[in-house]
């Protein structure tokens, strides 16, 4: 019996939201992880892409698998050849013709279904056209993994959130909700305006409370993007809405996360924990993550997001998603308030979907822990080396680069270095890299190295 996956890596987000996103085209090859699904000889793929992918790349993938050769000829590309920052799965559905050759490969097997990035209205039609059932949320439950639509769930579940409001659909609501806060609040402190949908930590906006006056305009406010304006930003939050929530400046304060999927059975399993990596204005810009969260509140965190997974199943909710945490120290028990929900794949989705693959390593939930070959596994991943340096290095070179200093994948110590978003790397002098260690120091000096080889590959 064949399985067809067809893979949609469509980040289906305002178009002004992926436009701050540098090399946004080359976020899909986030989900080529999903080609180590070619092991099994029982299932093909569909790999659909807005912009060709370099063959290097895919060779890159399937060199992880036992026969590349056997699971080249089970997957099938597919390039609409368009670069634009819109959602692939917008641009999809304006190519009949190439709608028509995925329906076609999907009929011809038993068990197909879509594995999207994130499910929107798009999605949904993409999967009936192709008469396809889609892992993922129905569209009417998307709201629950908006920012407001967060807050509300954690509620439900009796998880704590960050002092501030929801639900804000005009600026004189949000204005409200920010002088509530600023009586709430002890001198110096700031708040955060978060688009509700948007991602990455680029839809926010920091504000002085001190500084808060009428108009909002005139308070001084900080935007993450640097794209984004004034007129821009309350055109969102009237058009999609926003949340008001207080800036947690506490020394040592962290941001990890919790991975689960909601099987199409309605059971609740257990992904992964991983302690965020943020950076930008006041650490609002996710840069990457380290595996696995800390132990200090590991099991804590677990259990709060196996609470909203709870209610998110009990409302029907099936697939992937993550829970983001703020963890704040305080003496003897942190406190922990959620951050936001996010019903789709995220940047921590693939680091782990590698990571536990290639080394055949199974996740603990006890533990929190990646065990193969008898012993844990950790790593750092990141979608954000960045250098001008790197621009002009190709996939190819890159690859050749880890290989002969020894820091890519070694089968036998089950550690090394996996790069992905290999096609923003030429051009954009931005690639993705996750390395795994025996420990956290040993998956730091690793992407030290890495950092290093890749530096000089160039010069």
């Amino acid at each position: 019996m064949i399985t067809t996956m067809v893979v949609l890596p469509s980040l289906t987000f305002p178009v002004k939201e992926l436009s701050k996103i540098v090399a946004i085209q080359h976020y899909e090859e986030r989900m080529l992880c999903w080609l180590l699904e070619l092991d099994d000889p029982d299932v093909q793929i569909v790999y659909v892409s807005s912009v060709r992918i370099d063959p290097a790349i895919i060779d890159y993938y399937l060199g992880f698998l036992d026969d590349p050769f056997d699971a080249a000829r089970r997957l099938h590309l597919m390039s609409l050849d368009n670069a634009e920052p819109r959602p692939l799965s917008v641009k999809l559905l304006e190519r009949p013709e190439v709608l028509a050759d995925m329906r076609s490969l999907v009929s011809r097997t038993s068990r197909p279904y879509v594995w999207p990035f994130n499910v929107t209205v798009w999605e949904a039609e993409v999967a009936s056209i192709i008469e396809a059932p889609v892992y993922g949320p129905h569209p009417d439950l998307i709201p629950l993994g908006s920012k407001s639509g967060s807050r509300n769930i954690a509620r439900d579940a009796g998880v704590p959130v960050l002092r501030g409001a929801e639900d804000l659909t005009s600026v004189e609501e949000v204005e409200i909700a920010l002088f509530g806060l600023k009586r709430a609040l002890p001198a110096g402190a700031s708040a955060v305006i978060k688009l509700n949908n948007g991602f990455s930590g680029q839809g926010n906006a920091i504000i002085g409370l001190d500084s808060l006056t009428i108009p909002l305009s005139a308070s001084g406010l900080t935007f993450c993007a640097s794209e984004e304006s004034w007129t821009s930003f309350t055109e969102t939050i009237i058009r999609e809405g926003a949340v008001v929530e207080e800036l947690v400046r506490s020394p040592n304060v962290l941001s990890p996360s919790v991975q689960m999927k909601i099987t199409t059975d309605h059971r609740l399993e257990m992904i992964s924990t991983h302690d965020q990596i943020l950076g930008g204005l006041e650490d609002q810009v996710y840069l990457g993550c380290r595996f696995p969260a800390r132990r200090s509140y590991r099991t804590a965190i677990q259990d709060n997001a196996r609470r909203i997974g709870q209610v998110l199943a009990k409302k029907g909710v099936i697939g992937s998603f993550g829970i983001d945490f703020i963890v704040v120290p305080c003496g003897g028990e942190p406190r922990i308030y959620v951050s936001e929900i996010n019903l789709r794949m995220g940047g921590t989705s693939h680091p782990f979907y590698m990571a536990s693959r290639v080394t055949q390593g199974q996740y603990e939930a006890g533990s929190g822990e990646l065990i193969a070959g008898g012993r844990a596994k950790f790593y750092v991943a990141t979608d954000n080396l960045k250098s001008r340096n790197l621009i002009g290095l190709t996939a190819s070179e890159a690859i050749g680069a880890l290989e002969r200093r020894a820091l890519g994948y070694n089968r036998k110590s089950r550690t090394g270095a996996l790069l992905h978003l290999l096609g923003a790397l030429e051009g954009y002098g931005k690639v993705g890299v996750t390395c795994i260690g025996n420990s956290t120091e040993e998956a730091n000096a690793l992407y030290a190295e890495v950092v290093r080889a890749l530096e000089d590959a160039v010069h």
